[in-house]
């Protein structure tokens, strides 16, 4: 739970900002002093992402990601005391949302990654302080990327591609694939207009621990091609 107005009125334990961006700012205080680089996970905060943002303008080698969850909601999601909403780092304030768009824009956050962390059933349905912290963000990862930052303008088809597929390749100096002769053909095939509604109890993931179950989304992947099979409409077809 942030720290906060929604904190006091539920009374549940909060996580201040400033935990986050005392980490962040010790690790960029670490690689500047050591020459090396440092990729910030999850970020979440407008302090760490201008901290991000600063260390980048100095030429340093800092990159960032950001997950789903993290351009979609706030802690307004946790008044429900939905254990779904209960993530590491948590839901932040509006304020820190619209900073996240910021950095997508501008390229201080370099990456938008799922942040996938099943729980069973069992596990989330608790009391909101006992339960685990995560959700399952593999399935709606394209979705919510299309729907908030697409279709809303925030970034262009291209820019989505580069800090979901490409960016994260360069960042961990794993070759990104190209659409060449002699080259595998593995891609994942868009349609960034189809409308569907996230519906948790036809999900591939054995887990069902999301908040955005029955969320209408804008955009969806709709088939895999990889190591000569394509995944498409539940099949799986060689080629």
């Amino acid at each position: 739970m942030n720290e906060g107005i929604n904190s006091t009125m539920l009374g549940l334990p909060p996580i201040p900002s400033i935990a986050e961006d005392l980490i962040v700012s010790r690790d960029i205080m670490v690689s500047e002093y050591t020459g090396g680089k440092i990729h910030i996970a999850h970020i979440s905060t407008k302090k760490s992402i201008e901290m991000v943002r600063e260390a980048k303008k100095k030429g340093l080698r800092v990159t960032a990601e950001v997950a789903p969850h993290h351009f979609t909601l706030t802690d307004d999601a946790v008044k429900t005391y939905d254990t779904n909403t209960k993530m590491n780092p948590p839901l932040r304030t509006q304020e820190d949302l619209d900073e996240v768009y910021r950095g997508l824009k501008d390229d201080t956050i370099d990456c938008i990654s799922s942040d996938h962390a099943p729980h069973s059933l069992e596990e989330k349905e608790a009391e909101f302080e006992h339960a685990p912290n995560g959700i399952i963000g593999l399935e709606t990862q394209v979705g919510l990327a299309l729907t908030e930052l697409l279709h809303k303008k925030v970034l262009t088809l291209e820019k989505l591609i580069e800090k979901m597929a490409i960016n994260p390749r360069k960042i961990l100096n794993i070759p990104v694939p190209k659409f060449e002769i002699g080259q595998n053909a593995d891609f994942t095939v868009l349609d960034i207009d189809e409308i569907w509604t996230v519906d948790l109890s036809k999900s591939k993931s054995k887990s069902k621990n999301s908040p955005f179950d029955k969320k209408l989304l804008t955009g969806k992947a709709v088939a895999v091609v990889n190591k000569r099979k394509m995944f498409y409409q539940d099949k799986f077809i060689k080629l």
